[in-house]
């Protein structure tokens, strides 16, 4: 089987550009506050609920972000829950000793 990549070069329109910035923007923000909470509140979250602070969790409380603030409806939430997996990889992997 012979693997074969492909390079395309984007030429994004000014509106383009500014709506990729808009979703990179949302993501980071949703991935530094999910980080924050991991760091500083899940103790809190945990004798408040009862709950582990997990994905599932924290993907739970995106869809309540979402539902109040107007600007992070507007990007995809696909996008946003990749953010959350991404760090409950990266915290699977340090405490997993692969990091």
């Amino acid at each position: 089987m012979i693997a074969r990549g492909f390079r395309f070069k984007l030429c994004p329109t000014a509106e383009q550009e500014a709506l990729f910035r808009q979703f990179a923007g949302v993501c980071r923000l949703i991935y530094n506050l999910a980080l924050e909470q991991r760091q500083h509140w899940w103790q809190r979250y945990e004798r408040e609920t009862g709950q582990r602070l997990n994905y599932v969790a924290q993907a739970r409380q995106l869809t309540d972000l979402r539902a109040e603030f107007d600007w992070i409806r507007a990007v995809y939430v696909s996008c946003q829950q990749q953010a959350l997996r991404d760090l409950d990889r990266a915290f699977a992997n340090f405490f997993a000793g692969r990091a």
